[in-house]
């Protein structure tokens, strides 16, 4: 699929059209590949969603709304939004990361371009295109948010575990080096046997992303 009908899926349109190929081109694919703008749009995207929880919830103290903020960035959330984009289907790959099916082995690259194509989007619109891009594709995630529960899914689950007399949920977390990304991978374990699994740039962020799949899985939250 050619990247400007991408670009009219999303409702943007584009100066340069090479910021957009490049956002979504691997490294895997060519030296002209997406991460220097995914960095651009790992920051755009942190700033909007930040105002966005400012804005929103102005009750919250600064600890609450940085694990609101992470919950909404991690790697989970921007692979929801790839799906509604349909992005795994513009994106050039090497060989070696390509399936059988001809889509990409990795959902963390497919997940990463969405930061690079926010980047590309920036770059060449700046915020007045930028922000209500964003706005709009994370509104699914807003309103599970406002559905659930302002609490991070840690809390939440250890809060289940505790009246159901279990005990303390534990988590062992396996840092899988520098040349991953997401770095870090969680295992929450509820009694001793595992209940989910996560993955992050951090470890905090690995555990929270571990705690909603489990909390998922005993089926407290969709």
């Amino acid at each position: 699929m050619k990247p400007h009908n991408l670009a009219h899926h999303l409702g943007v349109s584009f100066c340069d059209g090479h910021l957009l190929q490049r956002a979504l081109t691997h490294c895997s694919y060519s030296h002209e590949h997406m991460e220097r703008l995914e960095f651009l749009g790992d920051a755009v995207l942190g700033l909007v969603i930040a105002e966005y929880l400012h804005d929103r919830f102005p009750d919250e103290a600064e600890g609450q709304l940085s694990r609101l903020r992470a919950s909404l960035v991690r790697k989970e959330s921007l692979y929801e939004v790839a799906k509604i984009w349909q992005l795994e289907k513009y994106l050039r790959v090497g060989e070696g990361e390509k399936t059988k099916q001809g889509g990409v082995k990795s959902n963390s690259i497919v997940a990463n371009a969405v930061e690079a194509v926010l980047g590309a989007v920036f770059k060449d619109a700046g915020w007045e295109v930028v922000r209500p891009l964003i706005l709009k594709a994370w509104q699914p995630l807003f309103e599970s948010l406002a559905k659930g529960d302002a609490r991070d899914a840690k809390s939440q689950l250890q809060e289940y575990t505790q009246g159901k007399t279990w005990g303390l949920p534990s988590y062992e977390v396996v840092d899988l080096g520098v040349n991953y990304s997401p770095r870090f991978q969680a295992s929450c374990y509820v009694q001793g046997a595992l209940k989910g699994k996560g993955f992050g740039e951090r470890k905090k962020f690995a555990e929270l992303a571990a705690a909603h799949d489990a909390l998922q899985a005993f089926k407290v939250i969709d």
